[in-house]
């Protein structure tokens, strides 16, 4: 008895314990099993790329599902009360220094991606843009609490050595129109 309650406790406790993950459950329409998924915030990526757009800008930062670090777009959730377009652009300065007034050939997909429809709600808002200048030197990053990340330069050619995450390799392929 006492451990049936003592189960149920430490799995609420550790469900509060999510900031921007919700576990959820819900019954399959056709079969009535029962289908576990994540609730959880829509996000933005950017592709910068150099003035000449022979180089794209990676953050490396640590990430929890590979253990490790990795190199990617910029990218982010998106705030409640915040679009797409604004939410990349805010990821933009505090992750890179750059903002608005450095880029030109902003682009966007029309609609964002499912990150992963089988386990999460989320879809992936992407978006591409190239310094206007590439002497620009950019301003202090504003990270968020517990965030740590360094910046580094990659050439395209070098995309698919230095990167293995998929956001990273398929913003690339379609904003260069490389071939996956």
């Amino acid at each position: 008895f006492f451990f049936f309650f003592a189960n149920i406790f430490l799995k609420e406790i550790i469900m509060e314990e999510f900031r921007f993950l919700k576990p959820r459950k819900i019954k399959h329409p056709a079969t009535g099993m029962d289908l576990e998924y994540l609730d959880k915030s829509n996000a933005v990526c950017i592709a910068l790329f150099n003035n000449e757009k022979d180089k794209i800008l990676l953050v490396e930062q640590y990430r929890p599902g590979a253990k490790g670090n990795v190199l990617e777009v910029p990218a982010g959730l998106i705030d409640e009360g915040e679009g797409p377009r604004e939410a990349v652009l805010r990821e933009l300065r505090e992750e890179t220094g750059y903002d608005e007034n450095d880029i030109i050939d902003f682009k966007e997909l029309d609609e964002g991606l499912w990150a992963s429809p089988g386990y999460t709600t989320e879809k992936l808002f992407f978006f591409s843009a190239r310094l206007k200048d590439d002497t620009i030197v950019p301003k202090e990053l504003k990270l968020d609490d517990g965030e740590e990340l360094e910046n580094e330069w990659v050439y395209i050619k070098d995309i698919y050595k230095k990167s293995n995450d998929l956001k990273t390799i398929l913003a690339v392929s379609v904003f260069m129109k490389l071939e996956l």
